[in-house]
C-alpha cells in the first residue's frame, strides 16, 4: 500500500519522497537475477503444466491407476486415449516391461472418479483403419469394484495388419509352392524341349499346315460337288421326304404288318420246333441208310447203280426196243393183218 500510495503521489504532484520513504523502497526492491529466475521457473511451470494438459493429464484432480499386462502391445504408445464406450475417459500413462519377464505393463490413468470400473473389467487394445492404437475399457459384472493399483484382465484385438498379414502369409506360402513348381515344370520343359524335340515339333506343324490345306482343298472340291449336284441333292431330300412322308402316312398299315409279323414269330416260338428237327434228323439218317445201301449195291436201287451186267442187258433190250418199233413204224403190216373177207395176206402166202 505504501509503495502504490508512494507511486501515485509521485506520478501526480511530482513531490520528491522522504528519506524514510527511500529507504523502505531499498528494502523491497528486487534483483535482476532473482526476476529473471522468477521468469524462467514460472515457463518451466507453464511448460509442465502445458505439456500434461496436452497428453491428457489434469495435475490438479485426482486420478485412479490400473495395470494391465500384454504379450504385445501392438505399437502402443504412452498418452494414448483410454476409452469407454467410445468416450475417453483416461490416458496410457506409462508402458514398461514385467521385471523378470518379457510381458509389457501397461499403466492407464482415469481421470473422472465418478466412473465405476468393477473388478472383472477388461482393458483391450484396440486399433482404428489408420492404425492409431488405443485402450478400451470393457466393464466386468462383478459387484466390486476395482481400486486404484489393481491389474485388469487385457484383451489385444487383432489389428487390421496383423490380419493382412495372417491372410497373406499362407498365399505367400502357396506362391512360393506354386513358383517351385512352375520352375520344376519350367526345368522339365527345357529338358524336354532339346534341339531334337524342337526340330521334330516344327516338322510336325509343317505336317499340320500340309493336313490343314489339303483338308481346306477337299472342303472346296466338296462344296463345288455340292454346286454342281444341287439339284440332284435336292431330288434326293425330295425322295426321302416322299418316303418318310408316305412312311407317316402309311404308320397303321405298318404297324398291323409288324403286329402280324409278331404274331407269326409267337406262333413259331410256341410250336413243337424240337420234335419238328427231331423228325427231320430221324428222316435224314433213314435217307443215309438208303443211299449207304444203293453204294452196296443193296436191292434194285443198289443193282442197277453197282452191276454193270444189269445196265448192259437194259441197255441191250432197249436197242432192241428200238428197233422193234422203228420196224413196226417201217412195216406194219407185217405185224398188223386186217382183212374184211377173210383172205391171206398174199406176201404172206408168197413166204
Amino acid at each position: 500500500m505504501l509503495l502504490s500510495g508512494i507511486t501515485s503521489g509521485s506520478a501526480s504532484k511530482k513531490q520528491i519522497p522522504q528519506n524514510d520513504d527511500i529507504i523502505i523502497l531499498k528494502k523491497f526492491r528486487i534483483s535482476k537475477e532473482a526476476r529473471v529466475g522468477l521468469v524462467v521457473t514460472t515457463g518451466i511451470l507453464l511448460l509442465y503444466f502445458g505439456f500434461n494438459f496436452a497428453k491428457g493429464k489434469n495435475l490438479f484432480s485426482t486420478s485412479r491407476a490400473f495395470y494391465a499386462v500384454f504379450e504385445n502391445v501392438d505399437d502402443l504408445r504412452a498418452s494414448a486415449n483410454v476409452q469407454l464406450n467410445g468416450l475417453q475417459v483416461g490416458t496410457v500413462d506409462k508402458i514398461y516391461f514385467l521385471p523378470g519377464t518379457y510381458r509389457i505393463v501397461v499403466k492407464i490413468r482415469i481421470a473422472d472418479d465418478n466412473i465405476l470400473i468393477p473388478k472383472d473389467s477388461e482393458a483391450k487394445i484396440v486399433s482404428d483403419l489408420l492404425g492409431t492404437r488405443t485402450v478400451d475399457l470393457i466393464l466386468g459384472h462383478n459387484a466390486t469394484m476395482a481400486a486404484s493399483g489393481d491389474t485388469l484382465h487385457s484383451i489385444r484385438q487383432i489389428g487390421i495388419t496383423e490380419e493382412l498379414k495372417n491372410a497373406i502369409l499362407p498365399l505367400k506360402k502357396q506362391i512360393e509352392n506354386l513358383a517351385g513348381s512352375v520352375d520344376t515344370v519350367l526345368t522339365g520343359f527345357n529338358n524336354v524341349f532339346n534341339k531334337k524335340t524342337q526340330s521334330g515339333l516344327i516338322n510336325s506343324f509343317e505336317s499340320i499346315n500340309v493336313s490343314i490345306q489339303k483338308l481346306e482343298h477337299t472342303v472346296n472340291e466338296f462344296d463345288a460337288f455340292v454346286s454342281s449336284e444341287k439339284n440332284t441333292l435336292g431330288d434326293i431330300f425330295a425322295n426321302v421326304k416322299s418316303i418318310t412322308t408316305n412312311l407317316k402316312n402309311n404308320n397303321e398299315q405298318l404297324t398291323h404288318v409288324f403286329t402280324n409279323l409278331d404274331k407269326i414269330t409267337d406262333d413259331v416260338a410256341k410250336s413243337n420246333v424240337k420234335q419238328t428237327m427231331d423228325d427231320l434228323q430221324t428222316s435224314i439218317g433213314a435217307l443215309q441208310k438208303v443211299i449207304s445201301g444203293i453204294e452196296k449195291g443193296e436191292g434194285t436201287l443198289g443193282q442197277l447203280a453197282t452191276n454193270d451186267s444189269l445196265y448192259q442187258n437194259l441197255d441191250a433190250s432197249s436197242k432192241n426196243l428200238s428197233l422193234l418199233l422203228e420196224d413196226l413204224r417201217l412195216n406194219p403190216k407185217r405185224y398188223v393183218h386186217i382183212s374184211l373177207f377173210g383172205g391171206k395176206d398174199k406176201s404172206d402166202t408168197k413166204k
